[in-house]
């Protein structure tokens, strides 16, 4: 039934690119530090939240990505090299340690959306939903997009034991790698802009 609308490799490598780009790893000290005073309820119900808002927003994107470039006359290979830029960006915040500390606060609903945006779903998996969706297609980028998602609130709602059991510096060296593996794929969205 779904022969030509998926292809398992296009699914992989369209889900390790988002999965890299919303680095749950990167995520969790953002998510500690916000949430440090919640009750263990508040922590899963902005875990919860958190998902819901950058569902959202993903799913905005993905079904209106390409009507909003037509809409301001923006052509897909502008889109990836100003996209690549963007993922260049966040890849060296990541690989050098740039990124932004958040203060904690009382209300878990206000938490949920700075991790769900810009924390979870940014710039750069706005970007990469709409290159996707034009390049793999909306079926594979709606699932890959959904299994990121879904793996980014099971690490988020396990932030605590997972830091407990790796240490910080493992979740800081998985996060580094992420940055390389975006640095990457943002040379490869500029390369493949500039050759259409």
């Amino acid at each position: 039934m779904f022969e030509g609308l998926f292809s398992l490799s296009s699914f992989i490598s369209s889900f390790a690119l988002l999965f890299a780009i919303m680095d749950p790893f990167a995520s969790i000290p953002v998510f500690l530090s916000l949430t440090g005073k919640f009750s263990a309820e508040n922590k899963m119900k902005a875990a919860n939240q958190a998902l819901i808002v950058a569902s959202v927003v993903v799913a905005i994107f993905l079904f209106f990505g390409s009507p909003i470039l037509q809409l301001f006359g923006i052509s897909l290979s502008d889109f990836k090299i100003a996209g690549g830029g963007v993922l260049l960006i966040l890849g060296a915040q990541l690989v050098f340690g740039w990124e932004k500390k958040e203060k904690a606060t009382k209300d878990y609903q206000v938490a949920a959306t700075i991790i769900g945006v810009p924390l979870i779903t940014g710039p750069g998996v706005i970007t990469s939903v709409i290159v996707l969706t034009a390049t793999e297609g909306l079926f594979v980028t709606f699932l890959a997009a959904a299994a990121s998602l879904f793996a980014n609130w099971v690490i988020l709602r396990n932030s605590y034991r997972l830091l407990s059991f790796f240490g910080g510096n493992s979740i800081e060296i998985l996060s580094k790698v992420m940055g390389l593996l975006l640095i990457a794929v943002a040379v490869g969205f500029i390369r493949a802009g500039l050759l259409q």
